[in-house]
């Protein structure tokens, strides 16, 4: 990684603090993970919840594959703890990923299931992946922020902000077809919210909801199609009418 690059990653870690992720999982049934995790004890909470992931008895559930994520998150926080678990920020994207995944399935069969209670650590792990996939996009590597921002939408599939910046990710990297097909269902829904006016700004995404229409927009005018442009820019103001970014973007594309 260059000197630039660890440069600007770090400056985005830097801004960030892990505040949210003091709580335990809320609506959860497994008292020693619990107790675990409120005494401190993070890598004996993050070891025994991997276990439990891997456990035939205990794999389908969600809860430990939540633990495993925001302890992952306290030991990338923890200076020695993290010297040892160079990958601990990706595994808690990771973790988190399959935590939806799980539970989604535990909704599906109208079981007991804890998303919608634990908001604030999907909002957390949401606001990680997004500035670790910028952190990538501004040094070009669209690769790489893509890897980041499909975690951020795994994390919360239902997100348009993160559907329709992991397909401007895309476009960038020249996977146009995905890209645009992403693009297209999460600009769909933004549509509907405007029309209603049920959109709400969410400041943990806020990052990526600016960039996404913003990098959109300049990348429909590179292509020449302004009309579309027009449209994007139009659309961002109706969402949020008093961004500056997105008024600026309406005036580049003369909309």
């Amino acid at each position: 990684m260059s000197k630039s690059k660890k440069a600007i990653l770090f400056l985005f870690s830097a801004l960030f603090t892990f505040s949210q992720t003091q709580a335990q999982v809320t609506g959860g049934k497994e008292q020693k993970l619990f107790d675990m995790y409120v005494m401190g004890e993070y890598e004996k909470c993050a070891d025994r919840a991997m276990k439990m992931t891997e456990n035939d008895n205990t794999k389908y559930d969600s809860e430990p594959y939540l633990y495993v994520a925001i302890c992952m998150l306290k030991i990338n926080d923890d200076p020695e703890l993290s010297e040892y678990y160079p990958d601990a920020l990706k595994d808690a994207l990771k973790y988190g990923a399959k935590f939806t995944k799980r539970d989604d399935r535990l909704k599906e069969k109208e079981q007991e299931y804890i998303f919608d209670q634990n908001i604030d650590h999907i909002n957390t792990l949401k606001e990680i992946s997004i500035r670790e996939g910028k952190g990538y996009f501004v040094q070009e590597d669209y690769r790489k922020a893509v890897y980041y921002y499909k975690l951020g939408q795994k994390i919360d599939p239902n997100d348009p902000v993160m559907q329709m910046m992991k397909g401007v990710g895309d476009l960038y990297s020249k996977n146009t077809r995905e890209g645009q097909e992403e693009i297209d269902a999460a600009v769909a829904k933004f549509q509907e919210m405007a029309k209603s006016g049920s959109f709400e700004k969410n400041e943990s995404t806020v990052i990526a909801f600016e960039d996404a229409f913003i990098y959109y927009g300049e990348y429909l005018l590179e292509k020449g199609d302004r009309t579309e442009a027009q449209k994007i820019a139009k659309l961002a103001r109706e969402l949020d009418p008093k961004n500056a970014k997105f008024e600026r973007l309406q005036e580049k594309t003369g909309a």
